[in-house]
């Protein structure tokens, strides 16, 4: 729980916690959105085109580099196997040395000078052994206490009891494999191999030695013709070089132990990626002193940077070539689109802004019309071509209305002088006509009352009644003539007198009954007897309408 801190609002913790991951992924979304219809808008179409040729050539990058790192595994596979086998192969030529140097100790024990113990006759035979082979530095023998007794040369020591190959050869039949060792006197360095051998009782008698040349043994290895990063190496077991190349006279000697122990104890041949003596990366395969050709810590490598020289130099090479391809297709794209795109663009946008200023004579002039933006330029032009027709037309049109306009008054006001002239000649037509017809129809009126008043038969008093009531009315339309032109005029006069509706409404029935009756109809009237009859107003005017 946390103290909330004076002044401040509280806020809700629960907020964050419940947001839905619906709710998340839509603002990731609309941020991404946002992120990058920003970027779009401010990259032009050149950026754009570059864009989309860095992303074509990307794939080819990428392909180059799952190729070379197939090839690197691959050959990688190969290497390892190639100094497996090497080393395997050069394990036999070991073996071979190791199977000579046990020939010969062997022929040695079967001297009877050596058997004899006679010093002087088994030197000379020893001296003339070694002359004859150039890979051993000593040819020797010595009795059951180590003691020396005859040698192939002159040497500064008379006992080897302290010896490993010696203690080795003494404790077990079978040849003795010595470590490596350098000669006090003369410097030379060399690897023994001993044997012991038996007088003609069948007793121990002593051991003969025989000490491998560790130059001549690195001269042996050069013969192999191994390139100037590959690399041979035996070394006795307990990690001492005895032989090494490249560059045996800096290597042999040292001690290699410290670290290659788990592989020089191990029982198993195989390979290893490792920095060499020499400071060198290889790829080595090794044969341990415990495998055959037993005692010996026998090594073959393959420098990385030799075997992965050639997929090296073809996968730079081929990156340079895509990089090259891809400034080249960068610099089309670029000058294609400043040449194809931004310029012809340019001069659209140029025209658009003499079009703004007012400049409707304005055209794009496009070079290349069959491209998308030759077409876009046509168009354009078309649309320009019927704006500038659209607005001719506009201008004499509002020409014409601006005309129209000035002289509409002066129309205006001699219409109304014409239209008031025709109504004062319809308001006097109208009038002289209903003059002239009332008239004579008063006369008629007079004369149909005159005819009333006599005695007459009480079909003839209706049939004069009725005609009396027509002419009424007929007078009644013409002076409902004469209102209309009032009304026309604005010069309408109503009569306010108190009348009867039911009497009107009757009257009206009455009047077009007998046309009724001639054409098969039957017309009446009726008038609720809670309606208001008794009404002020014009009661002709009602009759008329």
């Amino acid at each position: 729980m946390g103290t909330l801190a004076p002044g401040k609002p509280a806020r809700p913790e629960f907020a964050v916690g419940q947001m839905t991951s619906r709710g998340l992924n839509g603002l990731k979304a609309e941020i991404m959105r946002r992120f990058f219809s920003w970027r779009a808008v401010g990259i032009g179409l050149t950026g754009r085109l570059l864009i989309l040729v860095i992303f074509a050539v990307v794939p080819a990058l990428v392909i180059q580099a799952w190729n070379e790192y197939d090839l690197r595994i691959a050959r990688e596979a190969d290497i390892r196997q190639q100094v497996v086998q090497t080393t395997k192969q050069f394990g036999e030529e070991i073996g071979e040395i190791r199977e000579g140097a046990r020939q010969l100790l062997l022929a040695l024990a079967q001297l009877n000078n050596v058997k004899l113990h006679q010093s002087k006759a088994c030197s000379a035979l020893f001296s003339k052994l070694k002359s004859r082979d150039a890979n051993y530095s000593l040819l020797g023998a010595a009795d059951t206490d180590g003691r020396i007794f005859c040698t192939s040369g002159t040497v500064s020591y008379s006992s080897i009891a302290n010896e490993p190959f010696f203690t080795r050869a003494m404790a077990q039949p079978g040849l003795a494999v010595g470590n490596y060792w350098v000669d006090p006197a003369n410097g030379q360095r060399m690897i023994h191999f001993a044997e012991r051998f038996e007088d003609d009782d069948g007793q121990i008698a002593g051991v003969v030695f025989a000490g491998l040349d560790s130059a001549w043994l690195s001269d042996h290895l050069k013969e192999r013709g191994l390139s100037t990063t590959a690399s041979i190496l035996i070394a006795d077991r307990e990690g001492n070089i005895i032989a090494r190349l490249p560059h045996p006279e800096l290597l042999v000697g040292k001690n290699m132990r410290k670290s290659h122990e788990a592989i020089m104890d191990g029982d198993q041949a195989g390979w290893e990626e490792a920095v060499g003596v020499d400071g060198a990366t290889r790829i080595y395969g090794f044969v341990p002193p415990a495998l055959p050709p037993k005692d010996f810590f026998l090594s073959a490598g393959q420098s990385k940077t030799e075997a992965f020289g050639a997929i090296d130099s073809a996968t730079r090479r081929g990156v340079g070539l895509i990089l090259i391809s891809l400034l080249a297709a960068i610099y089309a794209a670029w000058a294609g689109g400043r040449n194809f795109i931004r310029r012809p663009i340019d001069g659209l946008l140029n025209v658009t802004t003499e079009w703004r200023n007012g400049n409707y004579d304005a055209r794009a002039h496009l070079e290349d019309r069959a491209s998308e933006i030759g077409r876009l330029g046509a168009a354009f032009n078309d649309m320009a071509n019927a704006l500038v027709v659209r607005h001719e037309a506009q201008q004499r049109a509002e020409e014409e209305l601006r005309q129209l306009n000035a002289t509409l008054e002066s129309r205006i006001v001699q219409r109304t002088i014409e239209l008031e002239g025709a109504v004062r000649a319809k308001s006097h037509f109208l009038a002289n006509v209903s003059h002239e017809i009332r008239t004579p129809l008063n006369g008629v009126l007079g004369m149909l009352e005159l005819v009333r008043q006599t005695e007459l038969a009480p079909t003839q008093q209706r049939f004069i009644e009725t005609a009396r009531r027509s002419g009424e009315t007929l007078l009644g339309v013409i002076n409902g003539v004469l209102d209309l032109s009032k009304i026309e005029a604005g010069k309408v006069e109503l009569e306010q007198s108190a009348f009867d509706l039911r009497a009107v409404v009757e009257e009206v029935t009455e009047l077009f009954s007998n046309l009724a009756y001639g054409k098969g109809l039957e017309l009446a009237c009726f008038v609720p007897a809670d309606l208001p009859t008794a009404l002020i107003g014009d009661p002709g005017a009602c009759v008329r309408f």
